[in-house]
């Protein structure tokens, strides 16, 4: 045993290392759901991204016995969008002095706090990207490229879909007009979502992520007292009522979030990391869609979390370190909304979120 590197209670650091490596295939085999179902994954700087709407050229003729059929293909948007990347780590600077002092299972904490690093991180960046209302230049091996807010009036005409048509002028960065959220409010955010062609009608789930405060108000929101919808609480609530629902209660979760409750065809979650004053409402289409909102970048050749070891080829764990690379970007720009609840009429980013 004198030749082998063990923990304080008597396990192989080489086994430790291998626990970590499986660890972290595990993570990226699953991903986080969350992120599955708002992103879309890519490997690529700038791609061209078709923006939700109608195909005006989409049309059918009058067949002719000896004519050609008329061709179709999708409206392109003319954008291309890019999608900035950068690698990110984190290492907890393990010795063989420090591992011969430690238990495994302090080993497997420092493995498991490498995981919640690398969630924040995504959380972070995906965050970041959607309150930043401006967009962003970059350049990467000496290419240009721009990685695009939501809809934010910078001249971009949104495609047409059914009929509803957009300026250049188009924003999906709003206040609210008031220093409370109103039912007006989400019924404004369900209406803009639906002219762009979300909705559940075309398969996707509408969210609306919010802070305790404004989730308290919603909470209230009643058609007797003047509301268009009902907030309906999410099946396992426990409450009172007398009045008769119509229809079914929205699930308790929606991927690892728990659902408040709806409000018309919004699922409410309440979530403290968004701050108070603010509401952020995204589609869904499915896991890794490309209606979703957001682009996640990974590496071509080194995709997802991986765990790199130290300079001793014998035990690896020594000097380990986590790194990811990763970016976000905005895919779909009328697939998101973000509205400040402020009486100010113009929208201001948390600081704290600016990229």
């Amino acid at each position: 045993m004198g030749d082998v590197l063990v923990t304080s209670d008597g396990v192989d650091a080489n086994d430790i290392w291998a626990e970590a490596q499986q660890v972290v295939a595990d993570r990226n085999a699953q991903r986080d759901r969350w992120v599955n179902l708002l992103t879309y994954p890519t490997t690529d700087v700038a791609e061209d991204v078709w923006q939700f709407g109608d195909n005006a050229d989409a049309v059918m003729e009058k067949a002719s016995e000896y004519g050609v059929p008329v061709a179709i293909r999708p409206e392109a948007s003319g954008t291309t969008f890019g999608t900035p990347g950068d690698w990110y780590d984190v290492s907890a600077r393990l010795t063989f002095r420090a591992i011969a002092e430690m238990s495994s299972n302090q080993l497997s904490a420092i493995t498991n706090m490498a995981l919640e690093a690398d969630n924040k991180l995504v959380y972070r960046l995906v965050m970041e990207r959607l309150f930043n209302d401006s967009n962003v230049a970059f350049t990467e091996k000496g290419a240009a490229h721009t990685g695009y807010a939501l809809y934010n009036g910078d001249g971009t005409v949104p495609p047409t879909y059914n009929g509803n048509s957009f300026s250049g002028t188009h924003t999906h960065y709003r206040t609210s007009g008031a220093a409370t959220v109103t039912s007006g409010d989400l019924d404004e955010i369900v209406a803009d979502f639906k002219s762009h062609g979300f909705g559940p009608e075309n398969g996707n789930t509408l969210l609306l992520f919010v802070n305790p405060v404004e989730a308290t108000t919603i909470k209230g929101f009643r058609n007797a007292s003047g509301a268009a919808e009902d907030f309906v609480p999410s099946n396992g609530s426990r409450f009172f009522t007398s009045a008769t629902l119509v229809g079914t209660q929205p699930a308790p979760t929606w991927g690892p979030f728990a659902v408040a409750g709806a409000y018309s065809e919004l699922l409410v979650i309440e979530d403290t990391r968004i701050p108070a004053g603010y509401m952020v409402a995204l589609v869904s289409g499915g896991s890794n869609l490309g209606s979703n909102p957001l682009a996640l970048r990974e590496h071509k050749s080194l995709p997802g979390l991986r765990i790199f070891g130290g300079n001793r080829s014998d035990y690896p764990l020594v000097d380990s370190y986590w790194a990811r690379f990763t970016g976000t970007s905005v895919r779909q720009r009328g697939a998101g909304l973000v509205m400040q609840v402020t009486a100010s009429a113009t929208y201001t980013a948390p600081s704290a979120l600016i990229v």
